[in-house]
C-alpha cells in the first residue's frame, strides 16, 4: 500500500506539475534592482523590508531581486556591467552620475506622457530634480529628497557658552564657533572637532559636502547648468579659492577640524564633532538608533558675510532603467507602482521621509511633522546638479583637487588650475 502511494506521488509530479506549467502557471520573471548598500542613501532602508514589493510581485508574477553594492565602486561596476551587457533592470543611482550615463547613452527615458503627469503632480523640489529640460525625464527621484544643511549639537553649544538655538550664520561666526567647540586632551590632541569635514572617499562625495561653500562664495561647476554640451568650469576663481581656503584655515590656523576623524555624519553622531554639513535626512534617519540622546538642530549653511543669500545642495537618489535591461517593460511598471501617489504616501509615512507628491505634503503626519516642515524652509535655497554631459569628469577633477589641498599635497591655486584643465577637457570630450 505504501509503495503504491509513492508511485502515485511520483506520477503526479511527473505528469501534473509540467501540465500546470503548460496551462499557464509560469515561473515568475526576475527583475534585478541594484542599489547602494549601507547608510550612504537613507532610503535604501526600505529594501530591508521583505514585503516592500510583495503586492507588485504577486499581481505581476514577478520576483524583484535586490542587489546591494558599495557606493564608492558602484558607478564603475555599472559602467563595467554595461560594457559586458549584463546590467540590472533597475538602478538606484546618485543623480550626480546621471549625466555620465547620458553621455554613454545608457538610459531609457521616461515616456513623455508619464513624465508630463509626474511633473504636474510632484512638489517643486522634486520637479526641479526630475526635469532634465523641456519635460524630459530619465527616472524617478526616490522619496526623502536630500537637502544639505548645517547640523549642530545643542549640548555642545551650551557647554562652551553658546546659545544652543542660534547657530552660526556667517563664515566668521562659523570659524569662531568651531574654535570654541573643539576639545583637546592633555597632550593637545584633538578629541572633538568643532566642524567635521569629508576629506577622503569618492570625489563626488567630497564636492557634495563642500558645495555650500563653493556656491555660497559665488563659484559654480559649469557656466550654464542647463546646457547638456559645451561651456566651461567656473571654480578656478577668487570665489572657488576662498571656499577651499576656508577649510584649509580651519585645519591649519584654527585647528578646529582634523583629517584624523571619520565621515562627518558618523563623527557628529558619535559626539566627536559639534557641527557638520551634509544631507540632513541622513542625521534624521540615523540619530534615533546611533545617538538617541542627541539634541540637534538644522539650518542653512553659513554665508561668506551678512546679507549674502544662503546656497545649498539639493539632490536625490534616482531610479533609472538602462537601455540594456532585459525586462524594461516590467521595470517601468514596477517603478510606476513604487512611485504612485498612494505608495509615496505610505513610504513617506512609514520611513518618516519627505514625500514626492504635492498632495501628500498636506496629509498627516507629514503636515504636522516639525522636521518635514523644516525641510520646506531649506528647499528654496537648494540648487541641483548641472546637466552637462561632462559633469562626472568635472566632479572627479574638483573632488580630487579639494582632497589634495586639504591633505597638503597641492596649493589651492595649483589644485584648482589642474581641476579646471581636467574639468574643461571632460566638458569638451563630452560635447564631441
Amino acid at each position: 500500500m505504501r509503495d503504491s502511494k509513492i508511485v502515485a506521488f511520483v506520477l503526479f509530479c511527473f505528469f501534473l506539475i509540467p501540465s500546470m506549467a503548460l496551462a499557464g502557471v509560469a515561473r515568475p520573471t526576475t527583475i534585478s534592482l541594484w542599489y547602494p548598500e549601507g547608510d550612504i542613501a537613507v532610503g535604501t532602508a526600505a529594501f530591508a523590508d521583505k514585503t516592500l514589493f510583495a503586492e507588485f510581485e504577486a499581481k505581476n508574477n514577478v520576483k524583484i531581486q535586490l542587489v546591494g553594492m558599495d557606493y564608492d565602486t558602484m558607478i564603475q561596476k555599472i559602467f563595467a556591467a554595461a560594457a559586458g551587457k549584463n546590467i540590472g533592470d533597475i538602478l538606484l543611482v546618485d543623480t550626480s552620475w546621471v549625466p555620465g550615463f547620458l553621455r554613454e547613452e545608457m538610459l531609457e527615458p521616461v515616456a513623455d506622457a508619464t513624465a508630463k503627469a509626474w511633473l504636474a503632480a510632484s512638489s517643486p523640489e522634486v520637479k526641479t530634480l526630475s526635469d532634465y529640460g523641456k519635460g524630459r525625464m530619465w527616472g524617478y527621484p526616490q522619496f526623502g529628497i536630500e537637502v544639505y544643511g548645517l547640523t549642530w549639537n545643542k549640548d555642545h553649544f551650551k557647554e562652551v557658552g553658546l546659545d544652543p538655538e542660534k547657530p552660526p550664520t556667517t563664515w566668521d561666526e562659523f570659524r569662531e564657533y568651531a574654535k570654541k567647540l573643539t576639545k583637546r586632551d592633555a597632550q593637545g590632541n584633538i578629541t572633538r572637532v568643532g566642524y567635521a569635514i569629508r576629506h577622503v572617499g569618492h570625489p563626488h562625495g567630497i564636492v557634495h559636502k563642500h558645495w555650500w561653500a563653493l556656491y555660497g562664495a559665488g563659484a559654480t561647476l559649469v557656466d550654464n547648468p542647463q546646457a547638456l554640451r559645451g561651456g566651461k568650469t567656473m571654480f578656478n576663481n577668487p570665489a572657488g579659492k576662498a571656499a577651499l581656503q576656508l577649510v584649509l584655515d580651519m585645519l591649519d590656523k584654527d585647528k578646529s577640524t582634523s583629517l584624523n576623524f571619520p565621515d562627518p555624519r558618523a563623527a557628529f553622531l558619535k559626539g566627536i564633532a559639534s557641527m557638520q554639513i551634509s544631507e540632513t535626512v541622513s542625521i534624521k534617519a540615523r540619530q534615533p538608533k546611533e545617538a538617541p540622546d542627541l539634541k540637534w538642530g538644522m539650518t542653512l549653511p553659513p554665508v561668506p558675510k551678512a546679507g549674502d543669500k544662503p546656497v545649498t545642495l539639493m539632490g536625490a537618489w534616482m531610479f533609472v532603467v538602462p537601455k540594456q535591461a532585459k525586462n524594461k517593460d516590467l521595470a517601468w511598471k514596477a517603478l510606476a507602482w513604487l512611485n504612485s501617489p498612494e505608495k509615496d504616501y505610505e513610504l513617506a509615512k512609514k520611513y518618516d521621509a519627505s514625500p514626492l507628491y504635492k498632495v501628500n505634503w498636506d496629509k498627516e503626519p507629514i503636515k504636522s511633522n516639525a522636521y518635514d516642515q523644516g525641510l520646506k524652509k531649506l528647499y528654496p535655497y537648494g540648487n541641483s546638479y548641472p546637466l552637462n554631459l561632462g559633469f562626472n569628469g568635472v566632479m572627479d577633477a574638483l573632488g580630487a583637487a579639494i582632497q589634495k589641498v586639504w591633505h597638503h599635497e597641492a596649493s589651492v591655486d595649483a589644485a584648482l588650475a589642474e581641476a579646471e584643465r581636467l574639468g574643461n577637457q571632460a566638458i569638451a570630450d563630452a560635447a564631441k
